[in-house]
């Protein structure tokens, strides 16, 4: 356990219609090889219309959560609100994570001068131009030691000391809190803790318009520390 008895790590999982993918992602935060008993899992609904509650609730070990307000962030900040664990893990309602994804995430901790740890991804389905995506984003990653929201972590204590999530900004939130994060101490991107996500953000039409706005925001996040896009679609 943690300290004072309170668990290592907290797993939040923003959902939003999710019923389709969010069984196998708790099948696989709860099949981790780290000790059950030093972690915990929190759902946040975020106004889902279909049966994406009602499948959390089977699962008994799963904190349920509903926030009312819309937008990823709003989840975020939720989910961090609830959480007691000494160290906030994130991840997304249609993500797989590998069996030893928390145990990695220790050992990169042991490190005191570490204050927030990413991990690589693994998107599918594979199609189109996916696997150059995909190579994007983990080198992207092992740059700037940036992750995205279906694989990062950061300790609470700094999560609470540069004043939580921004409300302003949505779409790449994890991103604005990263960039924060890190003038708190070491950040690192663990590019062997893959997780396997969901690449449906990147079909047609509608992928080249979210891959035009997840871009921009981050250059606008560098550059001055705001967005200049909210919405980008569902809650992932």
């Amino acid at each position: 356990m943690g300290k004072g008895g309170k668990p290592f790590f907290s797993v939040i999982i923003p959902a939003f219609n999710e019923e389709k993918t969010i069984s196998q992602t708790l099948g696989s935060v709860l099949g981790q090889n780290f000790p059950r008993r030093q972690y915990e899992i929190i759902v946040v609904n975020n106004n889902s219309t279909d049966k994406t509650a009602a499948i959390v609730k089977k699962f008994p070990a799963v904190k349920l959560i509903h926030e009312p307000k819309q937008g990823y962030v709003y989840a975020l900040k939720r989910g961090a609100k609830e959480a007691s664990g000494e160290i906030l893990v994130f991840t997304d309602a249609d993500t797989i994570v590998p069996p030893d994804w928390l145990s990695r995430y220790q050992k990169a901790y042991q490190n005191q001068k570490v204050v927030c740890a990413s991990g690589g991804v693994n998107l599918q389905p594979k199609f189109g131009l996916i696997s150059l995506i995909e190579f994007f984003l983990n080198l992207f990653g092992l740059v700037t030691k940036i992750g995205s929201g279906f694989n990062f972590s950061l300790l609470r204590s700094v999560y609470q000391k540069i004043g939580g999530a921004n409300s302003q900004i949505n779409f790449h939130a994890e991103t604005d809190l990263i960039l924060r994060a890190k003038k708190e101490g070491k950040a690192v991107f663990l590019l062997k803790n893959r997780v396997a996500t969901s690449s449906r953000h990147y079909h047609g039409l509608k992928g080249l318009n979210y891959i035009f706005k997840g871009s921009t925001n981050v250059i606008w996040l560098f550059l001055f520390k705001k967005t200049l896009f909210w919405h980008f679609g569902e809650i992932r």
